[in-house]
């Protein structure tokens, strides 16, 4: 068993032991990449050797007490990371999730909603919902009611979520009965609608229903302009996202932010009742917490500005891959902005191009992977900063991709 130390408390001698730790590995792989640059699954296997021997570092180097998966009202090591998030979405109490936000939705679902409107029995979800959402009603036995969304036809997105849309079925079916609603903001291709949000979180507030969204495309939020983006305050009583989605917690992280403390205490009571992990990753705690410390302090900021100029580059240069490519705009699916590292590229005017045949051929030919592909449009996004030789690549590519796709439709793979 080896004895817990706190953090503070790492002195020079555990210093050098990580030198020496990681030293031997890290040497082989230098001189791998000059004298053998070619033997690349070597390389691989001596990377992968830094890699964990750093993880079992820090995984044993820190003090176990207080790094139990963190609650909206704690306190302990793991709480700083709450707070960070509190404060970067603007949230009164936040709590980090180890699902992700699939399984804050499924907590919620099944352990605190029930219990704050036992005297409800339906729940309005909206029709772009995740599984996670659908998993979480079944466990939690509501009666739920879909959410229709309107569709653009020619590109096959779906429109954001309006205000009459809601009123009508709570109306129709009885706003006393109605426990919550679950929109998904924004939608996965990144359009959304303020105005429309918060005209719903206005009505439902004044019927007793809570508002929950399942941001987890919308972990940038706070790289919308205010006049834009209004407060969470003001378009929900729970929200939640995915970090990870974005690069700024480490993979399988989400988080959940409410101003409601009953809605707080009764997510801790939830995690107690074992919905708390018992072997939470330090590093993933550690990374999380660093990255976030640089998002707050406005250190990624060049960062963040550089993918979205990036992704605004690709847009424009579209036509130049074909001059019948079009960028998919919020006017074009009735939505009033949408997220600007979202690239929706419309090959709806190019007749008999599927865009999933071209999505794959980018990725099996030119190891290029899109976020999203239907028939009539493919989704590319802009998560990280995009320098002007990636974007003159990425044209390139989606270019030789498409010529292939198109040479499908003359007989035999690309057209031989």
């Amino acid at each position: 068993m080896t004895r817990a130390i706190e953090p503070d408390r790492i002195r020079r001698r555990n210093i050098l032991a990580f030198i020496r730790l990681i030293l031997r590995p890290l040497v082989r792989l230098f001189t791998l990449s000059v004298f053998s640059p070619k033997n690349t699954e070597q390389a691989s296997r001596q990377f992968s050797e830094i890699y964990s021997r750093l993880w079992d570092f820090a995984d044993h180097s820190i003090s176990h007490q207080g790094f139990d998966l963190p609650c909206s009202l704690g306190e302990g090591p793991v709480n700083r990371v709450n707070r960070l998030l509190a404060k970067l979405y603007g949230g009164t109490f936040a709590s980090l999730s180890f699902g992700g936000s699939s399984g804050a939705l499924l907590t919620l679902l099944t352990a605190v909603m029930p219990k704050l409107s036992s005297n409800r029995d339906l729940i309005l979800f909206d029709d772009a919902c995740h599984q996670s959402t659908i998993g979480g009603l079944i466990f939690g036995r509501w009666k739920a009611i879909r959410l229709p969304r309107g569709k653009q036809d020619n590109h096959q997105t779906v429109c954001p979520v309006t205000f009459e849309s809601v009123k009508d079925i709570i109306e129709r079916h009885g706003p006393d009965r109605f426990a919550a609603i679950i929109l998904v903001l924004p939608s996965y291709d990144g359009f959304r609608s303020p105005s429309e949000d918060m005209r719903i979180y206005d009505y439902a507030k004044s019927r007793g229903i809570i508002v929950i969204v399942d941001g987890a495309w919308d972990a940038l939020r706070f790289r919308r302009p205010i006049s834009n983006t209004p407060p969470l305050s003001s378009i929900c009583d729970v929200w939640i996202t995915s970090p990870h989605k974005r690069g700024l917690t480490p993979s399988s992280l989400g988080c959940i932010l409410t101003d409601n403390q009953k809605i707080a205490r009764l997510w801790d009571e939830a995690l107690d009742l074992g919905f708390r992990s018992s072997s939470v990753s330090f590093v993933n705690i550690m990374i999380a917490e660093h990255r976030l410390e640089q998002i707050v302090s406005g250190d990624w900021d060049a960062f963040f500005d550089q993918a979205e100029r990036g992704a605004m580059s690709i847009s424009h240069r579209i036509h130049e891959v074909h001059p019948d490519l079009n960028i998919v705009r919020p006017a074009d699916v009735q939505a009033e902005m949408n997220d600007p590292a979202h690239i929706l590229i419309s090959t709806y005017e190019i007749e008999g191009l599927n865009a999933r045949r071209w999505a794959a051929i980018l990725s099996d030919e030119f190891g290029l992977d899109v976020e999203k592909a239907t028939s009539s449009t493919l989704l590319l996004l802009g998560g990280s900063p995009a320098h002007p030789a990636q974007i003159d690549e990425i044209i390139f590519s989606l270019g030789e991709a498409l010529k292939m796709a198109l040479l499908e439709n003359y007989g035999g793979k690309y057209g031989q």
